[in-house]
């Protein structure tokens, strides 16, 4: 018994050096580095990427630069204007170099462009105050002909609501499962879309008569919805906003949300209006008015001062949901368990 336990133990150290000698063997030192631009620096998109290669020992016969699907050879340094790359954010540097030794080594080094403009500043004017129904919790808000249709959240209280725009009378209602905690919505081809918040789970509603129709499945959170040419556009909570197919709900395109300070996390509800995305800052008093081919921050309004929350003794949420009204070219906004909707018109 005691010599089987001894082999036993001779056998396990054999196996553990074996394995440690395998992965020291998996580690192969390079012998090339980027020495420029430093990991995770911050680019502007005024500025040039200098990109600088360097060899420990063997000789860079020649250097291939992959850059935001562009290629260039180089002989150990190179210098790219910022302002060719197509989005702002994460960047992803790949450098192949050629050695003297017929080795080739693949490097790979992340930088973060940022847009050196500020965004404007926005005025606006109020047109209207319009009810609105206390009790909801809104998450996405949108118009369609001459009514508002709106999604409230919560577990076990969430619903979609299809209401005239101005008068709040109720047209139709649909609750939502238990299981769900609705969040936005968006309509393309007489279909409603929704989120669901953590339930990687989205449901497709017939326009009129709020029968659903269609289930479709995605990986992050689900936070804003809106809609772009034939394109579905979706927010998860970070600075990403995905460009969705919206049979298969596969990602097209994806863009990052930047202005000149960084990264802007927390994107909520959305509504693309002439082109250009509008969203909620979750928290914040703010919209943005977003590139959606750069993803830079090139407006904001301030809505700090557009709802006193002090007037009320009742409970008040975050500033959340945006309208676009074709006919006045204005928007409705509103927030969650606001007794208001605001019907504001952007002063250039």
């Amino acid at each position: 018994m005691k010599f089987n336990i001894f082999i036993l133990i001779i056998t396990s150290l054999f196996i553990s050096c074996d394995n440690k000698n395998q992965n020291q063997s998996a580690r192969i030192k390079l012998e090339t580095r980027i020495s420029s631009p430093l990991s995770n620096s911050i680019i502007r998109d005024t500025d040039s990427i200098k990109i600088e290669v360097k060899s420990s020992s063997e000789k860079i016969l020649k250097s291939r630069l992959i850059l935001n699907l562009d290629t260039f050879y180089f002989n150990d340094k190179i210098s790219i204007a910022a302002n060719k790359l197509e989005k702002y954010g994460k960047q992803k540097i790949i450098v192949q170099n050629e050695l003297n030794n017929k080795k080739d080594e693949t490097l790979h080094k992340t930088f973060y462009l940022y847009p050196s403009q500020k965004p404007k500043e926005l005025e606006y004017e109020i047109i209207k105050i319009i009810p609105h129904d206390k009790n909801s919790y809104t998450q996405g808000l949108l118009i369609n002909k001459e009514n508002i249709i709106e999604s409230s959240g919560q577990y076990g209280k969430s619903f979609i609501r299809k209401s005239k725009l101005y008068d709040n009378q109720i047209i139709n209602q649909v609750d939502i499962d238990d299981n769900f905690f609705a969040e936005g919505i968006s309509i393309l081809n007489n279909k409603l879309y929704m989120l669901t918040w953590k339930s990687n789970k989205g449901l497709i509603y017939d326009l009129d008569s709020f029968k659903k129709i269609g289930e479709f499945k995605y990986q992050t959170e689900g936070w804003g919805l809106s809609t772009y040419e034939d394109k579905l556009l979706m927010s998860d909570g970070t600075e990403k906003i995905y460009f969705r197919d919206p049979e298969s709900f596969k990602i097209l395109n994806m863009i990052e949300v930047y202005d000149d300070n960084g990264k802007i996390e927390n994107i909520n509800e959305l509504e693309t209006i002439n082109g250009k995305l509008f969203c909620n800052v979750y928290g914040e008093d703010i919209i943005l008015i977003i590139d959606l081919k750069t993803g830079r921050v090139e407006s904001k309004i301030n809505l700090k001062n557009l709802f006193t929350r002090k007037n009320y003794n009742d409970k008040i949420d975050v500033l959340n949901g945006i309208a676009y009204n074709k006919i006045n070219n204005s928007i409705i906004v509103t927030g969650k368990w606001w007794p208001s909707m605001y019907e504001i018109k952007i002063i250039n």
